[in-house]
């Protein structure tokens, strides 16, 4: 794999956020990038900053740009006390994930559009919108189509829900209360990062 470059010029600047350079230089001077100038006075930017002003500004990070092995996954349940115990239970066992939370299906998709998670831990039962509903969305735009998806539920695997999930296509299923070794086993396997012991 080659390695990350680490600083950024103009026309790599521009290229990533399908600008003209002259458009990357009118950030400069309106000090919207933080870069610095090289002795040959050409405005040079690190990487990392640059992946900051593209988070700041929700716009897509290239993937040459990304962390590597770096994943990022978003749970979503409408349980405050569940959020707190899985983002915490699975940060332990998947140091190279980033965790974000969603408390109800809309919020989890509005956040999906910004946050690109490749993971997701979907409660199947919330109010306004439920996971069944989330899933189908994602699964219907090419967008979002390959995130992977481990749905959950207080339900039986038999529920009518729970197999409306499975044939819509999510990847996992796990009944509550969440043995979260199993859980992290199975996202580590699907995002092909370590799980700690």
């Amino acid at each position: 794999m080659a390695a990350r470059r680490k600083t950024l010029s103009t026309g790599d600047i521009a290229r990533y956020c399908q600008v003209t350079p002259a458009t990357v230089v009118n950030w400069i001077k309106a000090k919207k990038l933080e870069v610095y100038t090289t002795p040959g006075g050409q405005y040079r930017m690190d990487s990392k900053a640059f992946v900051e002003f593209l988070e700041k500004n929700k716009l897509p990070i290239p993937e040459e740009l990304q962390p590597a092995n770096e994943r990022r996954l978003l749970i979503v349940d409408d349980d405050a006390d569940i959020l707190e115990v899985a983002t915490e239970m699975l940060s332990e066992s998947l140091p190279n994930a980033t965790i974000e939370t969603s408390s109800d299906g809309y919020e989890a998709l509005m956040k999906i559009g910004s946050f690109k998670p490749h993971g997701l831990v979907l409660d199947l039962m919330m109010p306004r919108m439920d996971g069944a509903e989330v899933c189908r969305r994602l699964r219907a735009n090419p967008d979002t189509r390959n995130i992977f998806i481990v749905a959950v539920s207080g339900l039986a695997a038999d529920n009518e829900l729970v197999r409306k999930v499975k044939r819509i296509g999510v990847d996992d299923f796990f009944t509550k209360p969440l043995n979260y070794a199993d859980v992290a086993k199975s996202l580590g396997k699907m995002l092909k990062i370590p799980v700690a012991a």
